[in-house]
């Protein structure tokens, strides 16, 4: 997932030169003005980039940097080779004509991400970054000049967007060894916060999955885990903690909670991003719906910096909600190439998967060790966790919010946390014992929670609804791996289970449909682990699930979600128990109807199945073998009756 950051605002200086002002070419920008008039403008720019006017070129950097503002423009500047145009600039002698170059070259890579990064790369904007970070190297102080300071800012923050965006220039930072480099500037008392802070972000990026920079860092990780430590008083306590969320990062990335020597480490990361997440969002979300709508209009400097402040507790929130959800997540690399022309090789490969690999594509292996847990149950962290699944944006912060770009983009921020929540939540799940999330009666109480709120949140957003019914998938996995009986089940009507259903079907995403389909699958095999399916009410509940799913086997066009339905229902009828029931909605003779559909779809989109690709193949090899043992039973059973 990625992080939201705050909008940056541009740099607007007075022009005395008479060249067109970067506030004029705002206005005329959001004028809508023709391709050809933009095309003049940015040749203007160009020209004016190459001036020997320290003014002209200050103000044409300035005014490319409001023009990559807009997405199709940003892609076409990049495309014009401006790493070649102004690249160079960053090594000019005029340290007001580095900020800023670095400044517009981050603004560019910001706004334009994977498809400009792409291009800045491989117009080699590395070297000339690579070569002006190592004049910072040797005796720097930062408090000496100010620009000098915005720019070595600028510019680690450029390095960190192409690192994020590009694999191509990770490995030119490997090559050219900037993560030595970067390391020196961890020294809080040299430095200061804002420094170190930005290089440990760029940490973050580049120690994710890349060994050449994590054995570096892992030398200086005392260095780190010292940062930890520190105190701050009120007026930079936020900034602080921001900087350790960020340094608990890198330690996630670096370090294995499993080692016995790491357990203090975690035992502080996950103190402090239980102090991030008890930070009340709602009171955030009061505070920035007071000062936003007038903000473009204030005067005062202080509103700005605390909009600032509070968006970036926004980000700071989500980003230890993503440390958590990565902490304990491992996924199997069991993914077979969906590519493959032959897929008769991939149905023989299939066979071979154990009866386990019929539940989940993902395993997730890692346990928590006992003294992380006691952490989490001292900091109340899972509470603080389900807090955040909270949307605390009601009709009237939202119709404030939309009113500027900005507002929207905070309206983003509180989406993501709920989002990355309920990721977190599914992640922790199978980790973490039951009791430490209140028990059985307790999450299932959590999981009619989301259900009543599913209709709301897939209106506001698909990926929150994926999110949402991921987490409510994971509750009901856990209650199955505990056979736990649930009092509160027995609320749960048929009336209930036809909206789920109704939800199902009127939803337009794959993901979500698969995870609500897997979850039907687990709510009726808590009801069978009740040992009371012949219960009137909760035989009824599982035949309407299962002739669900039988019917959406028959008329569904997409394989992926006809495999899931298929495979839900071998779960519900494994066990001999549900051969009476499996005769009464005529199971057998349904999935032989269903077969020669199934098999058609498979080999029609055998080239595009992507994340179906084992649950599909796991169903064709075993379908068949399925139904002719569940034929048998039945024939055995009526034979006795």
């Amino acid at each position: 997932m990625g992080k939201q950051k705050p909008h940056r605002r541009k740099l607007h200086k007075e022009n005395p030169t008479g060249l067109q002002s970067v506030q004029e070419f705002d206005k005329e920008l959001n004028e809508e003005l023709g391709e050809g008039d933009r095309e003049k403008i940015l040749h203007n720019v160009y020209n004016d980039i190459q001036s020997c006017n320290l003014e002209e070129k200050l103000s044409a950097l300035q005014i490319l940097a409001s023009m990559s503002c807009d997405s199709s423009m940003v892609k076409h500047i990049a495309k014009d080779g401006i790493a070649k145009i102004i690249g160079p600039l960053l090594l000019d002698h005029n340290t007001a004509i580095q900020m800023n170059t670095a400044h517009t070259l981050r603004e560019i890579a910001e706004n334009g991400r994977e498809e400009v990064c792409n291009d800045l790369v491989k117009d080699d904007i590395i070297t000339p970054l690579a070569v002006l970070l190592r004049q910072y190297y040797s005796d720097w102080i930062p408090e000496e000049n100010r620009d000098k300071k915005v720019t070595f800012v600028q510019a680690v923050s450029l390095l960190r967007i192409l690192c994020a965006n590009n694999e191509s220039a990770i490995k030119r930072v490997n090559d050219e060894d900037l993560v030595s480099l970067l390391i020196k500037f961890l020294n809080i008392d040299v430095y200061g916060s804002e420094i170190v802070t930005i290089v440990t972000q760029s940490l973050i990026c580049l120690s994710d999955e890349n060994d050449a920079a994590i054995n570096k860092i892992k030398q200086n990780e005392l260095l780190l885990s010292s940062l930890l430590d520190l105190k701050a008083d009120d007026k930079i306590a936020s900034n602080i903690l921001f900087l350790k969320t960020c340094v608990a990062d890198v330690l996630i990335n670096i370090s294995n909670y499993t080692d016995n020597n790491q357990i203090h480490v975690f035992r502080k990361v996950l103190s402090i991003l239980s102090d991030v997440l008890a930070i009340d969002h709602g009171q955030i979300l009061s505070c920035l719906t007071s000062i936003l709508p007038h903000e473009s209009n204030a005067s005062s400097n202080d509103k700005r910096k605390k909009v600032q402040e509070n968006k970036k507790i926004l980000e700071m929130q989500e980003q230890a909600l993503q440390i958590l959800a990565n902490l304990c997540f491992e996924c199997e690399d069991n993914e077979i190439d969906s590519d493959t022309d032959d897929f008769e090789t991939m149905e023989l490969e299939s066979e071979c998967l154990d009866d386990d690999s019929m539940n989940e594509d993902l395993k997730i292996t890692s346990t928590f060790p006992v003294e992380l847990v006691e952490v989490i149950n001292t900091c109340s962290l899972i509470d603080k966790i389900w807090n955040k699944t909270k949307f605390v944006i009601d009709k009237n912060n939202q119709e404030i919010l939309d009113q500027t770009d900005e507002g929207k983009a905070t309206l983003k921020q509180f989406y993501n946390i709920q989002y990355t929540a309920y990721l977190c939540l599914n992640n922790l799940l199978p980790n973490i014992e039951v009791d430490v999330f209140g028990g059985v009666d307790n999450l299932f109480r959590k999981w009619i929670d989301i259900s009543t709120e599913f209709k709301q949140i897939i209106k506001k957003d698909v990926e929150l609804a994926e999110a949402s019914t991921a987490a409510m998938r994971a509750i009901l996995q856990r209650l199955i791996q505990e056979q736990a009986n649930v009092v509160e089940l027995n609320q749960l009507t048929c009336n209930d289970i036809q909206l789920m259903l109704n939800d199902l079907q009127q939803c337009v995403s794959i993901n979500v449909r698969i995870n609500m389909i897997r979850m039907l699958c687990n709510l009726v095999q808590i009801m069978l682990n009740k040992n009371n399916s012949q219960d009137s009410k909760n035989y009824e509940a599982i035949k309407l699930v299962s002739t669900f799913l039988l019917d959406t086997s028959k008329t569904e066009t997409r394989v992926w979600v006809i495999a899931e339905c298929i495979d839900a229902l071998m779960d519900i009828y494994a066990e001999d128990e549900t051969d009476h029931l499996a005769a009464d909605i005529k199971l057998v003779p349904r999935l032989l109807s269903i077969m020669p559909h199934f098999k058609s779809k498979m080999h029609q989109q055998k080239k595009h199945l992507q994340d179906g690709t084992v649950v599909v193949s796991t169903v064709n090899a075993n379908l068949m073998r399925f139904i002719k043992y569940k034929q048998k039973r039945i024939g055995i059973k009526n034979k006795r009756c």
